[in-house]
């Protein structure tokens, strides 16, 4: 995918992914890289709709989000991935919205992401709404295992 594809790509996974912001209480995400679905216009408008942004700090085995104020608070962390400061910790409710990355997903709540399942262990006791975001080329069937954990909905591009 070149640049305007991927530009293109990533305008329309947002417009379909801001209803769901606009109806949570605050929303739970991560720093996007380069390959992956672009977050940060996410956590900019989510920062200018005041609506309350966390982003993952990984522990050993597990992720702790942290409430941000500025994306430029975002520093290097575990896995060279981008993490907010431990100042200010977010717990989830009913009516977060957790955002979750995917290298590969099959349209029916299941992905592939990078193999230490933290957000499987994340989601297990998650009580808000998950959606998947993911390229519409890395739609593929998912083999699934017993701790894979299905999320309420996969957005990809149209």
């Amino acid at each position: 995918m070149n640049t305007a594809e991927k530009a293109a790509a990533d305008e329309s996974i947002f417009k379909q992914l801001v209803p769901f912001v606009n109806s949570a209480s605050d929303v739970f995400c991560y720093a996007s890289t380069e390959i992956e679905v672009d977050t940060r216009r996410v956590i900019e408008y989510c920062l200018s709709n005041n609506v309350p942004v966390a982003l993952p700090v990984s522990g050993e085995s597990e992720l702790s989000f942290y409430y941000i104020d500025n994306i430029n608070e975002l520093k290097k962390g575990r896995y060279n991935i981008d993490e907010p400061p431990k100042s200010n910790p977010a717990y989830a409710g009913e009516k977060t919205l957790c955002i979750v990355p995917a290298l590969c997903a099959d349209g029916n709540g299941y992905r592939l992401g990078y193999g230490k399942g933290y957000y499987d262990r994340f989601l297990m006791s998650f009580k808000g709404t998950s959606v998947i975001i993911c390229y519409k080329d890395f739609l593929c069937e998912i083999p699934k295992e017993s701790h894979d954990m299905q999320t309420t909905f996969t957005i990809f591009n149209e």
